[in-house]
């Protein structure tokens, strides 16, 4: 009897032990399974560090060169100021307003007659907004490190997230309280990596050294 009884006793221990096994080898087989299943999902990491990539361009440009947002012979109010320039330049290139001087961060055309504004470079219409100073105001990015932004507008002639080809019009010249005595103006700013450049040197770059 006590013979039977320890024999029992030993193949309730391997049958617990082997319920044991069995249960961790079935969770192992069954994470390993939701792994396989998951990874697909997991290899499109790529493509969202491609999309986080700020290097890359936002479109694929068709032009070499840059053009000046405007098609008339305008003159030029208020110059980009240059931190470096001579003081006398310098000073050419404050704007005043509500009893402040301020560098003007681009540059400031003016014409006898209504023209038309153009976009310089391809790209995509970023923002679109009124503004009780500046008149319309249209920012149109064309890589994640580069926008060009055009202020005074009267007319407006695109939407936000358009696409846009270079020597595509986008509004017509305006009015703005910074000059209140001109009836036809632009201010065109381009910024790149989060700062204020001259647009007269921005013209001559080459596309390739932006993108």
């Amino acid at each position: 009897m006590k013979t039977d009884y320890k024999l029992k006793n030993w193949v309730v221990i391997c049958i617990y032990i082997i319920s044991i096994g069995a249960i961790v080898s079935s969770m192992f087989l069954i994470g390993q399974t939701l792994r396989t299943a998951n990874r697909p999902y997991d290899n499109l990491s790529y493509v969202y560090r491609g999309l986080l990539n700020n290097d890359l361009p936002v479109v694929t440009y068709t032009n070499d060169k840059i053009i000046k947002p405007i098609t008339v012979d305008a003159t030029t109010e208020i110059n980009f100021y240059d931190k470096d320039a001579d003081p006398k330049i310098q000073e050419k290139s404050l704007i005043y307003y509500a009893n402040t001087y301020m560098p003007n961060t681009g540059i400031l055309y003016s014409h006898s007659e209504e023209f038309e504004v153009i976009c310089v470079m391809d790209g995509i219409v970023e923002d679109i907004k009124p503004d009780e100073v500046m008149g319309n105001i249209i920012t149109i990015k064309h890589s994640n490190n580069l926008r060009t932004i055009y202020q005074s507008l009267n007319e407006v002639k695109v939407t936000v997230g358009q696409e846009l080809k270079q020597g595509e019009l986008i509004g017509t010249s305006g009015m703005n309280k910074i000059k209140a005595d001109k009836e036809q103006m632009l201010l065109f700013e381009v910024v790149y990596n989060s700062i204020n450049i001259n647009p007269e040197l921005f013209y001559e770059m080459d596309l390739k050294e932006l993108s």
